[in-house]
């Protein structure tokens, strides 16, 4: 829900019926500090700090521990620490010290204490807010500058230094700085956090901690839920969430279960986005405001080339005339022409005709306008991007083709070539259905009500045509080529609400409605010579949801937060396909609903220790409306005929659970904690899984049950500003993680005693457990001159465990036959590291960060259960990315950024990568914003 803008200081403005904006706000405190000294013409309005009406909870003493030493940051963690906002001179503390503060106080105690002995005073200037002044007597100062400190002023990433758990935050300058050419690239870096089949679609599918897809890790855009299930072939599915990131105004990445309403069956962890608001396209002081935005993308083809245009080593004709069998050496020349010609196993020259660096061929623009009255803001965005096939990096690892395979056949010598590498795209190539165009729209609309009431209504529209590229098509049909573009229309619909009335700490009601409808075309084989049995299908997808809930206060029985609520959903699936038989029963069908209720308690049980413990109960119900047909044999049969077949069965599922949270923080001093977090979390069976469709279906006699997470977490954290300078910040976070699921679902191998088997290829079920376990390290330091930062994580265990047939070992920590697991297992470890300079009067923004990424866990020489069934473990090699990066702001209206991704060209094949496509080479990208 939408943040309540904070209540201006009593006597700077008027009374009204509405939170007046920020914007409006700085202006007046500055006004009134120029006023009490001497700097503007009107007289000083200063009055005492005894007489400024501090409301209750300020009034009340407080436990505070602010350790000695320089005034500024004394000042700052006290500010953080009580909530209020003080106004001074950064010019007039800066050689002052302070002795600290450790006891029990009032706010006014608190700072005369801090103050003592610096000839400095405070005066208030509304509720929570204070100016810092030199005491009556001594010289005013003239103010060229004055800083602001305060609650409402924290770094909003500074929140992942004070979680008794793990997350992440990413700012609109962040995603700005590091936009990358798929939407995915927005999250490298973030230790833990990897995006499957980045290269594909535009969508995103995010694997937090080895936890991904189907709604293991929903992705929030503004409260709604639009994440889609698509099909990739016999190597599995991706769940898949659209959005444009020039619409995204920020984001954060909960890692493990979370107990708030819209957290149900999040068993990896929760992405929660927020789309631009009028506070980012507004200027200060200003009421209406204009964002234009475009960006030159290189490294890429422009057009996009027609279907059916081969790339990459053909290992086998395309057209299945040669099974991969080539000649050379022909007594009669025209034995090794057409499709015989060994030249065709090259690939096509026109593939390589890759741009030079700084020549851009594609491009993406944005437009948000924003307009802010008493009662209301408006803002409505456009934007759009159109890209070609991206070229892949040139040095490392690059495949080719070994042609020592040959065998003379007296007229002719016979040919079998052979892949070494991970991809069939050749070094420097152009490939093949890495391009995507989308247009969005973004309306958006915030009320300022009377009583403290909010209320946002948001619409938002992604339309894209992009390339597919299917892995099967990758692995078994020899040349790659182009196909005709896929389609996904996802229309997004909230209203959002918030009362939260001042001074009454029993009431923050938040009520979130919405809807999304997403509909998808998805074409898998352009090459109609091949007839496989795979066509194209289409769906349509639509969720409603309903969330509700309450946090109360109690800060007499020693602060007690209680937050409860309750979650509802719905959804519906209704798909299509086109082609033969086979995929002609590939389209599901079918209705889910889920409600789940929850609370939580925060109890401060003593001025250092934190101790949080909630529960979520769910329950869910699935319904399939496709019949299924039975045979006489089947257990299952109703009413046998006289052709041996039964009534069709409509297939349904329901289950329920409860899952409890429980952390302990403790903060020995400011700054410095120590957490241990116990949270559970039941995910229920998806849509997906219980509805019948061509990739795996239900079976009648395997009863699907919930998904049981148990993730334990130890850690600490530590925050620290004024280090070696008064004004650096030093932040740093350890942890170490057991992440354990119990009947994770999955797709398997029939076993040999149920009904499906020799029936079907595949069952869907619960199989015994996987398990991920671990170290991350995050952490910054910011000198502002220079700044670094970076992140990691190790995997000391990984355990994927199911008992049943055609099974040599019942655990391997790298994957099962046929299950979608296999290429969802991370890297033993990756990292990545930030290093930057301001200069120009922190005008010129530059710096270089580096991507280090390990192996996968290998699979063994001989009995590796996933050969038996389709879809293999994906290798990739390990590698080492640098971006560099720089931003120019030439005034306050417009700003320049450019990047160079992937500056040493490397050739690689991205952590997850189910399709086995190469990451695109050095691209640079011009970027220009413009606020008017």
């Amino acid at each position: 829900m939408a943040v309540r803008r904070p209540a201006a200081p009593v006597p700077l403005m008027p009374a009204v019926n509405r939170h007046p904006h920020p914007v409006r706000l700085v202006p007046a405190l500055l006004a009134a500090v120029m006023a009490w000294s001497g700097l503007s013409a009107g007289p000083a309005r200063a009055q005492s700090v005894a007489a400024s009406g501090m409301p209750v909870a300020a009034a009340a003493p407080r436990d505070y521990r602010v350790p000695a030493g320089a005034l500024d940051a004394a000042l700052a963690q006290f500010a953080e620490a009580a909530g209020v906002t003080l106004l001074f001179e950064q010019a007039s503390v800066a050689s002052l010290r302070s002795a600290g503060l450790n006891g029990r106080y009032t706010v006014q105690q608190a700072i005369e204490l801090l103050l003592q002995g610096t000839g400095l005073e405070a005066v208030g200037r509304g509720t929570g807010v204070y100016a810092l002044r030199p005491v009556p007597g001594a010289l005013l100062l003239a103010l060229p500058t004055i800083e602001v400190i305060g609650q409402a002023e924290n770094d909003p990433k500074d929140e992942v230094y004070r979680t008794a758990g793990s997350r992440n935050v990413l700012t609109r300058d962040d995603i700005e700085r590091f936009r990358g050419t798929s939407v995915g690239d927005i999250f490298q870096g973030m230790p833990g956090v990897l995006v499957g089949e980045n290269r594909n679609s535009g969508g995103l599918d995010v694997n937090i901690r080895g936890m991904q897809g189907q709604g293991r890790v929903p992705v929030l855009v503004d409260g709604t839920r639009q994440e889609t299930t698509v099909y990739r072939g016999y190597a599995g599915v991706a769940s898949r969430s659209y959005i444009d990131p020039d619409l995204i105004g920020g984001l954060s990445v909960e890692k493990g279960p979370t107990m708030n309403a819209q957290g149900t069956g999040a068993t990896g962890g929760l992405v929660i986005m927020r789309t631009i608001d009028a506070e980012d396209i507004v200027r200060e002081g200003k009421d209406f405001g204009i964002r234009l935005r475009g960006t030159a993308i290189g490294n890429n083809s422009g057009s996009v080339p027609g279907p059916g245009t081969p790339a990459g080593y053909n290992t086998g004709s395309a057209s299945g005339q040669t099974s991969g069998v080539f000649r050379t050496d022909c007594v009669i020349a025209s034995l090794c022409e057409g499709p015989f010609d060994l030249a065709n196993a090259d690939g096509p020259k026109e593939s390589m005709n890759r741009p030079s660096m700084l020549k851009p061929r594609s491009w993406a623009g944005s437009l948000a306008l924003a307009k802010r009255f008493e009662m209301v803001d408006v803002v409505a965005a456009y934007a759009r991007r159109q890209q070609g096939n991206y070229y892949a990096g040139t040095k490392g690892p690059v495949p080719h083709l070994d042609l020592s395979d040959r065998l003379n056949r007296g007229f002719y010598t016979e040919v079998r070539p052979r892949l070494e590498g991970a991809t069939r795209f050749r070094a420097g190539e152009q490939v093949v259905n890495t391009n995507f165009e989308s247009e969005s729209y973004l309306l958006k609309s915030r009320f300022y009500l009377p009583g403290d009431h909010e209320t946002e209504l948001s619409f938002m529209r992604y339309d894209s045509t992009y390339g597919e590229m299917m892995p099967s098509q990758l692995l078994w049909l020899g040349q790659v080529r182009q196909t005709e573009g896929s389609h996904v229309d996802a229309r997004t619909y909230a209203i959002r609400h918030r009362w939260n009335p001042e001074g009454n700490p029993l009431y923050d009601v938040k009520v979130n409605l919405w809807h999304t409808d997403t509909k998808s075309l998805n074409r898998n084989y352009s090459d109609e010579g091949l007839n496989l049995g795979f066509g194209s299908g289409s769906e349509k997808y639509r969720r409603w949801g309903l969330d509700l809930s309450n946090a109360m206060r109690f800060d007499r029985l020693g602060g007690i937060r209680l937050e409860y609520g309750l979650s509802l959903q719905r959804e519906t699936v209704n798909g299509t396909a086109q082609g033969n038989e086979l995929v002609g029963s590939g389209g599901r069908s079918g209705n889910r609903r889920e409600v789940s209720a929850f609370g939580n308690m925060q109890w401060r049980v003593l001025p250092t220790v934190t101790l949080d413990a909630g529960l979520r109960y769910t329950r869910f119900r699935s319904a399939d409306d496709k019949p299924r047909v039975v045979d006489a044999e089947s257990a299952y049969c109703v009413n046998p005929g006289a052709g041996g077949y039964c009534d069709p069965i409509m297939m349904t599922s329901k289950q329920s659970g409860a899952a409890p949270q429980l952390s302990l923080l403790w903060e020995p001093r400011p700054g410095l904690q120590f957490y241990a977090r116990h949270a559970e979390a039941l995910r229920m069976p998806s849509l997906f899984e219980t509805t019948s469709g061509f990739s795996v279906s239900p079976s009648q006699d395997i009863h699907l049950k919930p998904e049981h997470a148990t993730s334990r977490e130890i850690g600490v954290n530590l925050l620290k500003d004024g280090l070696w300078r008064p004004s650096d910040k030093f932040r740093l976070k350890a942890a170490y993680f057991r992440n354990h699921t119990n009947d994770y679902l999955t797709r398997t191998f029939p076993n040999t005693w149920e009904e499906g088997s020799g029936k079907q290829f595949f069952s869907l079920r619960n199989i015994e457990s996987v398990s991920f376990h671990g170290f991350e390290l995050s952490g910054s330091y910011d000198a502002g001159t220079f700044f670094i930062s970076g992140g990691a994580t190790r995997y000391t265990f990984i355990e994927t465990c199911h008992f049943g047939s055609y099974r040599r070992y019942t655990c391997t920590d790298y994957g099962i036959a046929n299950s979608y697991v296999n290429n969802m297992i991370p890297p033993n470890w990756h990292a990545s590291a930030t290093a930057g300079v301001r200069l120009l009067d922190r005008r010129l923004t530059m710096g270089l960060r580096g991507t280090f990424m390990g192996k996968r866990n290998q699979v063994p020489a001989f009995n590796d259960d996933t050969q038996q069934g389709l879809n293999a473990v994906v290798p990739w090699h390990g590698y080492q990315i640098w971006d560099l990066f720089a931003s120019y702001r030439i005034n306050d209206r417009v700003s320049v950024d450019f990047n160079i991704d992937n500056l040493t060209d490397r050739y690689y094949l991205d952590a997850l990568s189910l399709g086995l496509v190469p990451a695109p080479g050095r691209t640079a990208r011009l970027s220009v914003t413009m606020q008017f």
